[in-house]
This record gives C-alpha cells, sequence and structure tokens, in this order.
C-alpha cells in the first residue's frame, strides 16, 4: 500500500463512520469544516479556540463560528477556564451515549462486500486494534462511552481475588485504587477503616462512585484523573490497587504507567495488580499479558514478590477471565 492508497482508504473510513453517527440535532447536515471542529473537540476536550485552530488548521474565526454553531445545537458548552481562556468541550449527551450507540460493524461488513459473520467480526477487530495501536492513551470519551450502558468489567461488587486479599489483611495504610471504576474495590478498602482514593478518567464512574460511598456510610474520596500522571495527586500511598487496568495500556504506556506509580509509592508500598492473563483464549478485548511482560515492566525500582493464577469476572465471560494477580513491592 502506497500513501495514495491509504488516504483513500482513510477517506472511505470517514465517509463510513459520518453515516453511522447519530444524529439527534441534525449534526451530519453540518459542513465538514463544522464537522472536523467538533471531531477535535471530542478528541481535545478543554481545548481553547486557539488551540483548535493550532491543531485543525482553521482560521480563528472559523472555529469561533463553528463553536457558536455547535453551541446552538446543544453539541458543546463554553465555560472559563481557571488562567482566564474559554474552552470548548463535548456536552455529556454527545460525549457518552451517542459515541457509544454509533456501532459501525454492519456498515463496515457491506462496505466491504462481507457476508459471513466471522469474517465481519475479524474485521472489525482488526480495526480495533489498528486504532488502538495508533492511539496514545485510551481518552476519557472512550470510558465514559462505555458507561453509558454496563460496561463487562463493572460485576457491582469486588473482584474476588482482592476481596480476599481485603480479607486476609494484605491492604494497609493509606490505600489508592488507579482505575477504580464505580469504585467497589476502593468502597471494600474503605470498609476497612484505610484512608482510601479511587481514581479514574470517566467522570461517570466517578459520579456513581461517590454516591455509593455517601449511600453505605464510607468515607472515601473519589477523582477524575489520569493513572499516567499520578504525581499531580501530591500524594503518598501504602498500598495500590490496579483491578483491570494495566492491560489496557501499550509498551509505552506500561513504562510511563510504571513511573507514575512510583511518584505516589515510597519504599516498601505494594501494588496489588490483576489484569488479562495470556492464559485466556484470543478474542475481542484487552491485550492478554504474560507473566514476562509483568515483570519487564517493573523491573527497575520494585520486587516482583508473586504472579499467581486468578479469575477476573466479567460480565461478557460467564465463566470469568482466566487472569494474574501479582504482587509488587516498590524498592
Amino acid at each position: 500500500m502506497d500513501g495514495f492508497e491509504l488516504h483513500d482508504l482513510a477517506r472511505k473510513l470517514m465517509r463510513i463512520g459520518e453515516d453511522a453517527l447519530p444524529d439527534p440535532t441534525g449534526m451530519r447536515q453540518l459542513s465538514p469544516g463544522v464537522r472536523q471542529v467538533m471531531t477535535d473537540v471530542f478528541e481535545h476536550p478543554d481545548s481553547s479556540i486557539t488551540e483548535i485552530a493550532g491543531r485543525t488548521g482553521f482560521p480563528a474565526s472559523h472555529v469561533e463560528t463553528s463553536v457558536a454553531t455547535l453551541r446552538d445545537r446543544g453539541a458543546v458548552i463554553t465555560a472559563a477556564a481557571p488562567d482566564g481562556r474559554t474552552v470548548v468541550r463535548a456536552t455529556a449527551r454527545h460525549r457518552t451515549a451517542g459515541r457509544a450507540a454509533a456501532r459501525v460493524d454492519e456498515r463496515l461488513a457491506a462496505a466491504a462486500g462481507i457476508h459471513d459473520p466471522g469474517q465481519a467480526k475479524e474485521l472489525v477487530e482488526t480495526l480495533q486494534e489498528l486504532a488502538r495501536r495508533l492511539t496514545d492513551a485510551l481518552s476519557p470519551e472512550h470510558f465514559n462511552a462505555r458507561y453509558a450502558g454496563t460496561p463487562p468489567w463493572e460485576t457491582g461488587r469486588p473482584q474476588p481475588a482482592l476481596r480476599d486479599l481485603a480479607e486476609a489483611g494484605a491492604f494497609r495504610g493509606r490505600v489508592l485504587d488507579v482505575g477504580c471504576g464505580t469504585g467497589e474495590v476502593a468502597l471494600l478498602a474503605a470498609a476497612l477503616g484505610l484512608p482510601t482514593v479511587g481514581i479514574d478518567p470517566a467522570s461517570t464512574a466517578i459520579e456513581t462512585a461517590r454516591r455509593k460511598a455517601q449511600e453505605r456510610g464510607l468515607q472515601a474520596r473519589f477523582l477524575v484523573g489520569d493513572a499516567l500522571e499520578l504525581g499531580g495527586l501530591g500524594e503518598q500511598f501504602d498500598t495500590v490497587l490496579d483491578c483491570g487496568l494495566f492491560h489496557v495500556f501499550s509498551d509505552a504506556e506500561r513504562v510511563r504507567y510504571a513511573d507514575s506509580l512510583a511518584a505516589v509509592m515510597p519504599a516498601d508500598a505494594r501494588l496489588f495488580l490483576l489484569c488479562f492473563s495470556d492464559r485466556h483464549p484470543p478474542d475481542i478485548g484487552p491485550r492478554r499479558v504474560s507473566q514476562d511482560e509483568i515483570r519487564a515492566t517493573f523491573a527497575d525500582g520494585w520486587r516482583v514478590d508473586s504472579i499467581e493464577p486468578a479469575m477476573l469476572e466479567n460480565n461478557k465471560y460467564v465463566d470469568g477471565v482466566l487472569a494474574w494477580l501479582a504482587t509488587i513491592t516498590r524498592t
């Protein structure tokens, strides 16, 4: 494939995607320039007009007009940032439920002339893997979109492997749950009387976690945040819990993740990491992780105490997911 063929393929995929977009407010009738501004707002929330113009190549006047049009249609809102800038973000309706509904499987199969369901599934999985590899990190919008329904990982209870650790007294000191979702594991720690913080990029999940804590009378803080930027918390933790987060990261992100954890974990702090295992059969979903990959990520400044087979409950797999439970100490 040469550059011309790749460019032509990208245009065809864009047309398929545009046709699949939910259109409750007539967005598809807007000009391509306005839609491109909307796409940039999806990908870069809380950006200023100048920043959007810099990324899209449009004049600031065009971006201002586009934002006004999108605001009139209820697709975006503008707000004043602490530094005085006016920033733009997609509204919750367009950011979550709308994106979650934009499935293109059937359209892709039809465009490719594929009638066999197995081949159609293989095509979609290939494109999903390509998209994952071309993306630096999974965005908050991605996770918020999953919470428009019930994500596979939200079972409504703590994972048994981590519950067993809690009951055995393995959690100690100040606890951080990274990628906490709606907070079941963090609330398990809080129920033990441990000072607990949960962090997740999905604001929808954090809102639910806060409500659960209030309803159960438990003291736990839940914050919207990035697991790759934990140093910004300005806090230290004795126990860190990773329940189903590590396996979403690319190779480069794993390095950043280990550095991020190191910023909040003093010597002798422990990380309990539960993730998809390479023992689990290949299928759509997170990357399967080997023991060697875990050891390589935590080779410098860490001690991998154990990696044991475990089970990860998941709504998609009735019998659960074959997982690894790793205990890792900061040195």
